[in-house]
């Protein structure tokens, strides 16, 4: 696990719900200050997380503090989640859930598992904070000097949202002369892609600055062809979409996911897309999103998760965690007499069992089981 990667997951962590302050000046104040005292116990721990040692005695008892302090914040917050849309409920209640289990794996003195534990949690944070537009910059005055490389700085600004920087650093971190994997390559891409298609819908833009690329002398193969791809995607999607407006109709929405995703049969329990595909499902995600934070009647709601699904999956590049699951459960859950009900847990069920088929058969973990059980009763209430 190198130490520029444990980072990003940090810095994603740290900064994880200032895209959620929305509830008014006094909301907006509080907000701030809680984030700022995650962002501060986090950077007190920071070194503990990513140390390969052991940790004394006395550390562990930092750590496991640190984490009783950083649930109580997120706790504290729960009045200004209450009144967000879905997709944030969904992000909270997982850091919540996510908080519990780290503290009884302390419990159970599993610290390295703890730790663990602690690292993966970005991905969720990275979910939250491209759901809408909003620029915040609640972590401006931190320097370049605070992190390794340049990619570890933009990622930060990416996270909390000065994307100028975060635009700028990619830059130089693509353009300098450090060696760097195919991975290493395509990420930076990858957040300039989401940060003017999904964030910004401004796909032209991505496509030019992805065009000064091409000449990198890292690339491989592979990159070379998803780059060519991507731009390709990019400048499709630029002449083909419908003029940004403030509200997207459902209407139009249900358009683009015929187009972008296809039917239900052809999407179900999809794990990759092609380069292609990866551009017109990012900025369909931010499409989604954006219509599901303005309060949208509640029978679109079920659909809108779905679909959100079915694009998380499809596009969640390497990270740990996938909302996915998350959405769909949701979905059952508070709407299960909706037609959607039923296609969210089929595509569930489906994707566990793909997850754990091999040539030996099927054998889906009995917590798994469980959680099948209980939703298949939720729906079968309804019949």
């Amino acid at each position: 696990m190198s130490y520029q990667k444990i980072l990003i997951y940090f810095v994603l962590f740290s900064s994880v719900f200032i895209c959620n302050a929305r509830a008014g000046e006094v909301g907006d104040k509080k907000l701030n200050q809680l984030m700022t005292e995650i962002g501060m116990t986090m950077t007190d721990i920071f070194p503990l997380i990513v140390a390969k040692r052991k940790l004394s005695r006395d550390e562990q008892s930092q750590l496991k503090e640190a984490v009783a302090r950083l649930s109580t914040f997120f706790k504290q917050a729960k009045p200004f989640i209450d009144t967000k849309s879905s997709s944030y409920q969904v992000s909270y209640d997982f850091i919540l859930e996510h908080l519990a289990k780290t503290e009884r794996s302390f419990q159970n003195n599993n610290i390295a598992y703890t730790r663990k534990r602690l690292y993966a949690l970005g991905n969720i944070c990275a979910s939250c904070h491209t759901q809408d537009n909003r620029l915040r910059t609640l972590f401006s005055s931190i320097s370049r000097q605070k992190f390794q490389d340049d990619f570890s700085f933009a990622e930060f600004n990416y996270i909390t949202r000065d994307y100028n920087q975060a635009v700028k650093y990619f830059d130089k971190y693509l353009r300098s002369d450090e060696r760097k994997t195919e991975l290493e390559i395509m990420m930076p891409m990858r957040r300039l892609i989401t940060i003017n298609t999904q964030i910004f819908d401004t796909p032209g833009i991505a496509a030019q600055q992805l065009a000064e690329y091409r000449q990198l002398k890292e690339h491989t193969k592979k990159t070379k062809k998803y780059l060519e791809a991507w731009i390709a995607s990019l400048k499709s999607l630029r002449a083909s979409r419908v003029k940004a407006v403030e509200r997207v109709e459902f209407a139009t929405l249900e358009k683009y996911v015929a187009k972008y995703i296809g039917d239900d049969d052809q999407a179900s329990a999809e794990l990759f897309s092609t380069p292609e595909q990866e551009v017109s499902r990012v900025w369909l995600r931010g499409q989604l999103y954006h219509y599901l934070n303005t309060n949208p009647p509640t029978e679109e709601v079920p659909a809108i998760l779905y679909w959100l699904s079915i694009c998380d999956r499809s596009v969640g590049y390497d990270f740990y965690f996938s909302l996915a699951d998350l959405y769909l459960k949701q979905c059952v859950l508070d709407h299960p007499s909706h037609p959607y009900a039923q296609r969210c847990y089929k595509e569930y069920k489906d994707f566990i069992e793909i997850s754990y088929s091999g040539s030996a058969g099927t054998f889906i973990p009995p917590e798994l089981e469980d959680e099948l059980s209980e939703l298949r009763q939720v729906l079968k209430k309804q019949n």
